[in-house]
């Protein structure tokens, strides 16, 4: 995060932590756990505020901002998603997107409440090659593949949480905010068609296509993705909310 907050250090910028990430708690686990308790901590960062905000969000981030924005249209002056992984929008999109769904549906199964130590190992490895390119995992220090182990019981929630997600293609007709949808070139299929449906819908989406870049473009193609953000948002003086 350090790169963006200092590329706009000439207006505020608030960094979100989304349940069970950073600082912030994770959801009791007894409890559902939706798009909506993401929302609610975005909603709680800018109460008060009698300005709208600039919203930025990667990946499940990207989502929770997107559910925030039709529910809050009126807080949000624009939107930028980098890959929003709403899944549940694949149902939406017909034969074409069978695999793609298909795909991913098979990586969130492995985040099974009942599975093994080891199988858990083996679906985060599934989980990080499925995003970052194969044989990711195999290049990572043990250390880091045991503190993104850790974490295995988040991605299971977020994969609940976008799975049960009720919202379908069609109601974002009804996101009247100006939004631009960031994609890599080399992304998986499941964000790519995502990101195409949501732009042929939502009535004032736009969207931009870095070469080169995977779905963790904005580790890994950052000056890019600084560049269009930049572009498109230092014109306003609104705060900026980044929900990783």
């Amino acid at each position: 995060m350090a790169p963006y907050t200092a590329a706009f250090d000439t207006r505020e910028t608030i960094a979100i932590d989304l349940p069970g990430y950073g600082e912030e708690a994770a959801c009791p686990g007894s409890s559902p756990y939706r798009l909506s308790n993401g929302a609610a901590i975005l909603r709680r960062a800018i109460e008060g505020r009698s300005e709208p905000v600039d919203v930025v969000a990667h990946s499940f981030g990207a989502a929770v901002a997107l559910r925030f924005a039709l529910e809050d249209h009126a807080r949000v002056r624009t939107l930028t998603v980098v890959e929003p992984t709403l899944f549940r929008l694949l149902r939406d999109l017909g034969p074409r997107a069978g695999d793609a769904l298909r795909g991913i549906e098979r990586i969130a199964r492995g985040f099974t409440p009942s599975s093994p130590d080891q199988d858990r190992m083996f679906a985060i490895a599934r989980f990080v090659d499925y995003w970052n390119g194969a044989r990711t995992w195999a290049a990572l220090p043990s250390q880091r593949q045991e503190m993104l182990a850790l974490k295995s019981d988040q991605v299971r929630r977020d994969f609940e949480a976008i799975f049960s997600e009720r919202l379908c293609l069609p109601a974002f007709r009804k996101l009247n905010v100006p939004t631009l949808i960031v994609t890599g070139t080399v992304s998986p299929a499941a964000a790519l068609l995502i990101a195409d449906g949501l732009a042929r819908v939502a009535p004032r989406a736009s969207s931009v296509a870095i070469a080169g870049a995977g779905h963790m473009l904005p580790v890994t193609h950052t000056p890019d993705l600084l560049r269009i953000l930049q572009a498109r948002l230092e014109v306003h003086a609104s705060p900026t909310l980044k929900a990783a």
